[in-house]
């Protein structure tokens, strides 16, 4: 398919389908327009700084459930800030890549969560990872997607995430044993492409990254297997994000935290 036709997701919307049922991603270049990039950057500039203020430089840990409500440290200098979309002043079903996810998920699919994520200078690469597990021994159609937009040109050296292509049809542990489910969603230090095939004589998938420009739109299936990858730039990488889901879908392991970071030092 042509990437770049994608800015209506009109004729391409089949092959946009097709693709993202085959590899289980899609990276549409100029989806976002300068405008909309410029306005997400905006506001999460401002969120982000606020929150980060909030803290005052205390320590948190790693994972949802060591965060807070406003700010996850989803690996070493890796973090999640959310901002919903009456937040980001935005109506996540006028945005660009709706019409593909209402093909997938079905036109009353829901929002599920939105914000920034970003990683300082230095961040290591984060280990492989799902955003939420399979939910039948049988392969479905994806019960979440994510999108996540660049917010800047952001060269390999920057870190942009990099997906095991193909990999969301073989996470599925209710069909594989060898694979833990918790270990696949919390990014366990074994949990590898290679884990996904191993015993047998499948190809292990691919690890795709590609150098993103302003405005490109990563749209993946919430089951493939990926990661961020380390900044190894001087600049700070942010990404802003928009996920979704089945009507009736529950999702429970992105944000756990039960406590504010307002209230952390009263």
């Amino acid at each position: 398919m042509n990437d770049t036709d994608l800015s209506a997701l009109g004729k391409s919307l089949a092959n946009a389908q097709q693709q993202l049922e085959n590899d289980g991603y899609l990276l549409v270049e100029g989806l976002g327009d300068p405008e909309l990039v410029a306005h997400l950057l905006e506001v999460s500039l401002s969120r982000s700084n606020e929150v980060m203020a909030a803290l005052g430089g205390q320590t948190i840990g790693i994972g949802s459930a060591a965060g807070f409500d406003e700010v996850v440290q989803r690996s070493p200098g890796r973090w999640d800030i959310p901002i919903s979309p009456p937040e980001f002043g935005v109506n996540e079903r006028a945005l660009p890549w709706w019409p593909l996810i209402a093909a997938v998920l079905g036109d009353n699919a829901e929002h599920s969560f939105s914000g920034v994520v970003y990683s300082d200078p230095g961040t290591p690469a984060q280990c492989w990872h799902i955003d939420s597990p399979h939910v039948s021994s049988d392969h479905l159609l994806p019960h979440a997607l994510n999108v996540m937009v660049a917010l800047h040109d952001t060269p390999l050296a920057m870190g942009p995430t990099e997906l095991a292509r193909g990999s969301h049809r073989l996470t599925n542990h209710l069909q594989n044993p060898a694979l833990v489910s918790d270990e696949l969603v919390y990014q366990h230090e074994k949990t590898v492409p290679e884990q996904l095939v191993a015993n047998t004589e499948q190809a292990v998938p691919e690890g795709v990254s590609s150098l993103l420009t302003a405005g490109s739109c990563l749209i993946f299936d919430d089951r493939i297997l990926h990661r961020g990858r380390a900044n190894d730039s001087t600049s700070r990488r942010s990404m802003v994000y928009f996920s979704y889901r089945q009507a009736g879908y529950a999702a429970n392991t992105h944000f756990e935290a039960q406590r504010s970071v307002y209230d952390a030092g009263r």
